[in-house]
């Protein structure tokens, strides 16, 4: 096909075995990364591989990129599949005038502040919010809008940094060391976590499938399991499915993988569909997992093909299909962490297809976010809540013993976590 395309890589894993969705013999491909990036990379089928040590360097990338086009001639696509790089991809296109999301055009799918006026300009519900980068801009927040509410990065990603301020003396106490810089507040919404993945080709949404989430992505950041689980409510779907659209329409998402959150709330509060964030990429923890195994789809695969310009051989989601689930197991609340022994199940809960277990001697951080947990087990069934009650049994059997990294080994009773289901 004759494309010259520049890859922007972090990952250290399969993720990063581009080779296998990209013709290196009919493309020309070159990498920026991380030393540790390098690795599953295949340096005879790439043109060049430039490994730098901090992609955020945005000045180190782009004199990396014009040393590349000076050798090797101009880019005619760049591949930035992690969310973490969307931003050096925008600046890279727009100094050296590549087709693409321009920085701008990442605003509107990194910027909280961004996404949710531009979503909220579309007639979509959004909370309450706004760029708040001082304690008198959090204080007036607060004031007009009550507690709870959310205190986050506008650019973050993985829960980090986000703070749901319950009363005036947390805020008190967060505000004394908080880093505003890049902060944003927003209302707290009371409803059920909903994630919604799908693959947009030419503004055309290919496939896409809605999941009810078993507490939230901050609650598993702050020690409590995680479960998600497809819809099979085909009315749901219906409209989830029209909201999703409408939020890629807003935010320019025409050729992308995405990872929706949204919040459905309560009948008595008028069961509406709440807009919370989007990212144009796979969605993380097991969903790439249960994708590829339950329905045959690889995002990554799918994200990079759209983004290059080709459409993905992918087919509309069936509800009459089976339904996927998953479920993260929170690491232990004194960390660093020993794992001793932590308890199989995948042959004792039936619909449980695969399980991943720290193998005993394992260090459990407290950075692990939802790589490194403390289990992740995988399901497949007829129906949402088979997969539910299967998720309730391993809960129910799920026993992790550990002991703190700095102190001798005791016998223990183990551990297991609440997910609300």
């Amino acid at each position: 096909m004759n494309r010259h395309v520049l890859v922007i890589n972090r990952w250290t894993n399969s993720y990063a075995e581009y080779h296998r969705h990209i013709d290196h013999t009919a493309d020309r491909v070159a990498y920026l990364t991380t030393a540790e990036g390098s690795v599953p990379l295949d340096p005879e089928l790439a043109e060049d591989i430039r490994v730098l040590p901090d992609l955020g360097d945005t000045e180190a990338a782009l004199r990396e990129t014009e040393r590349l086009i000076a050798r090797h001639g101009p880019f005619t696509h760049v591949l930035a599949l992690s969310e973490f790089d969307l931003e050096l991809a925008g600046e890279i296109r727009g100094r050296f005038k590549i087709p693409g999301r321009t920085p701008g055009q990442v605003a509107a799918v990194r910027d909280k502040v961004v996404m949710k006026g531009l979503v909220a300009a579309a007639g979509l519900r959004v909370p309450a919010f706004a760029e708040t980068p001082t304690a008198a801009a959090v204080r007036e927040f607060a004031a007009r809008h009550g507690h709870p509410f959310v205190l986050k990065p506008r650019a973050g990603a993985d829960s980090q940094g986000v703070h749901v301020v319950r009363t005036p003396e947390q805020l008190d106490t967060l505000l004394e060391e908080a880093d505003l810089d890049d902060a944003q507040c927003e209302e707290f919404v009371d409803g059920v976590l909903h994630q919604v993945d799908g693959v947009v080709s030419g503004g055309v949404l290919l496939t896409s499938r809605s999941w009810r989430c078993g507490g939230s992505c901050l609650d598993f950041a702050t020690g409590t399991a995680f479960s998600s689980v497809a819809n099979d409510d085909r009315d749901f779907e219906r409209r989830v499915t029209a909201v999703a659209e409408r939020v890629c329409a807003a935010l320019g998402i025409t050729d992308d993988v995405f990872h929706l959150e949204v919040f459905r709330t309560p009948e008595d509060a008028g069961d509406d569909i709440v807009f919370l964030e989007i990212g144009a990429r796979a969605g993380g923890g097991q969903v790439r997992f249960v994708w590829d195994e339950v329905y045959g789809v690889d995002l990554v695969a799918a994200s990079a093909l759209v983004q290059l310009g080709e459409t993905p051989a992918v087919a509309p989601m069936d509800l009459d299909g089976p339904v996927a689930g998953y479920l993260m197991m929170p690491e232990p609340p004194v960390r660093p962490a020993v794992v001793r022994s932590v308890t199989s199940l995948v042959d004792r809960v039936p619909g449980m297809y695969a399980e991943t277990l720290p193998p005993p001697g394992a260090v459990l951080s407290g950075n692990g976010g939802a790589v490194h947990t403390a289990g992740v087990f995988r399901y497949r069934g007829d129906s949402a809540e088979e997969v539910r009650s299967a998720i309730r049994r391993t809960l129910a059997a799920y026993r992790l013993d550990w002991h703190p990294l700095d102190a001798p080994p005791v016998p223990a009773a183990g551990e297991t976590a609440d997910v609300r289901l």
